[in-house]
């Protein structure tokens, strides 16, 4: 392609607003589409999601979940993605429910990549484009939210809580606050970007000695010396309170102006102190999300947005004195992230765009600082004349196609091995037609909750969506079904079954639970009344 071509396609991208947004917005569908067209979920939770959004159309906002007897969402259930369910409500009204899940996901995850890339622009950062790029095949990242679950809507929030953060747009900030509540039980995440922001203002305020003669001489003898601009402090935060206002009262507007009010500060109270702070991965068994990445583990799976940042960190050493709180405070939240990440996998949709954030915001500084021209002369003639750095330097670019085609495979066989939309379906409508309604089916694993739930209403079940809240219910009766359900109580399966969990079937996949049915087969106080490949209901004499 020729100049004359390429500053062609600028004039028409720049006259038309739209386009780039429209383009970045269809390629990341494309890209999302192929990742997403099977008839499976990667995740059993997305069962969980559609179904309440078919339960939200039928018969409004879902107030109490009598499906989790033994949960402390039996008594406390609040829908912390109420507006995730509501956005899924067109889609699975248009098309078959599970189907229309995964068109709503195509659509918020190309849409996610979109404001990304509006982020950007608003960030002034060159080329935009490319960082989007990055991030639209980063394999740890697209896996993430391309999952049938309210990560997509979330990360949307998350730019433009960012946004609004830095722009001091007050009212807005409040506003979106309050939405934000209602969006996704992450919410305190506002507060992390507003902290770490806050602070980077604040370190801002050292001021070095240099500035005057007294200065320059005591540095001499000591060496750098910086002192506490206290005025500069004073207006920083009298700059930052109204904010911070901002975002206190839509938040607490949004948990009072709730639906589930006040059942919801008990409610936020397991979810983000027990399961995400507090975390019991050491004592019981938790979700995948939860444990955290080894850092080479996380940095292979996304390599090149790692090389990106490595790159970025260089430049932005090297113009250090011209860095701003914006700058600087991308890097303490990528830090953030980072440190987030290694303790629970989960953030990791969140680490990888603050990090490209970062790199754009610094790469577009040190561009700023220097002749552009001169210096890639200069790193021309430097490479010319070093030929084998220059040929160690093209080896990794030609690796890079082959790597990005390599994750994207992986990401996609994960979602093909996953969790087939007619899973238990078989089992779950005979259960349904042979049970009395409401009645109580023990069930072998906590993550088989979502796909029972999709399938029958029909039933009340023992645990689900996360086994702290069980654990936090009765850690007793916790013990008790673990116990039962790994196959190390046998003799009083039966009492437990009947009389403590008032149990009248028994759900049972072998696949991971052979020692169970065993246990089951060999008691003749339980009958086996239907089979389906790896599937057993047994009925409680």
């Amino acid at each position: 392609m020729n100049s004359q071509k390429f500053h062609t396609i600028q004039k028409i991208l720049k006259k038309n607003t739209f386009l780039p947004y429209f383009i970045i917005f269809e390629v990341a569908f494309i890209v999302f589409y192929f990742l997403q067209n099977q008839l499976t979920f990667a995740d059993p939770d997305s069962f969980y999601h559609v179904k309440m959004a078919i339960l939200m159309k039928e018969q409004g906002i879902i107030r109490d979940f009598p499906w989790l007897q033994f949960t402390v969402l039996k008594n406390y259930y609040t829908d912390h993605h109420l507006l995730y369910h509501i956005a899924l409500i067109p889609f699975i009204s248009i098309l078959p429910p599970l189907v229309g899940a995964k068109l709503a996901t195509i659509i918020f995850s190309s849409s996610a990549i979109t404001v990304f890339y509006w982020l950007l622009r608003r960030l002034e950062v060159r080329g935009a484009w490319f960082y989007a790029f990055v991030l639209m095949v980063s394999a740890s990242f697209i896996f993430r939210i391309n999952l049938a679950k309210a990560q997509s809507l979330a990360l949307i929030a998350f730019f433009i809580g960012y946004y609004l953060i830095e722009q001091k747009k007050i009212y807005s900030l409040a506003i979106f606050s309050f939405i934000y509540v209602w969006l996704y039980g992450g919410w305190p995440l506002i507060f992390v970007v507003f902290g770490v922001y806050f602070l980077t203002g604040l370190l801002f305020q050292f001021k070095s000695f240099k500035k005057n003669l007294a200065g320059r001489i005591r540095e001499f003898f000591y060496g750098t010396h910086y002192y506490f601009d206290t005025k500069g402090m004073f207006q920083w935060i009298q700059s930052q309170h109204k904010s911070l206002a901002a975002v206190c009262v839509g938040i607490v507007a949004g948990l009072v102006i709730n639906p589930y009010f006040p059942k919801n500060l008990f409610f936020y109270w397991y979810q983000i102190i027990h399961v995400a702070v507090i975390n019991y991965k050491g004592k019981i068994g938790v979700g995948g999300e939860w444990y955290g990445y080894n850092p080479i583990e996380l940095i292979s799976s996304s390599s090149l947005a790692f090389i990106v940042a490595i790159v970025a960190c260089t430049f932005f050493i090297l113009a250090i004195g011209r860095q701003t709180i914006r700058s600087a405070s991308l890097m303490f939240l990528t830090v953030t992230f980072f440190i987030l990440t290694i303790k629970s996998r989960r953030n990791v949709e969140y680490l990888i765009p603050t990090m490209l954030l970062f790199s754009g915001v610094s790469l577009t500084i040190f561009a700023d600082t220097v002749n552009i021209k001169n210096f890639y002369r200069e790193l021309k003639s430097f490479f010319m004349e070093q030929k084998i750095l220059f040929i160690a330097a093209l080896i990794p670019l030609f690796l890079i196609p082959y790597v990005i085609g390599r994750d994207y495979m992986v990401v996609r066989g994960i979602y093909g091995d996953g969790q087939k939309f007619d899973k238990y379906k078989g089992a779950l409508e005979w259960l349904e037609s042979h049970s009395p309604k409401n009645s109580i089916v023990f069930h072998s694993d906590w993550d088989e909750f979502p796909i029972l739930f999709y399938h029958n209403t029909h039933n009340y079940y023992i645990v689900g969506l996360d086994p702290t809240f069980m654990y936090d219910y009765d850690q007793n009766l916790y013990r008790k079904w673990k116990d039962v359900t790994t196959g190390q109580e046998k003799s009083n399966i039966y009492s437990i079954i009947k009389n403590d969990f008032r149990s009248e079937f028994v759900f049972v996949s072998l696949d991971r639970h052979e020692s169970f049915d065993n246990n089951l087969k060999d008691n003749f106080l339980f009958e086996k009344v239907y089979q389906e490949g790896k599937l057993k209901i047994y009925k409680v004499l």
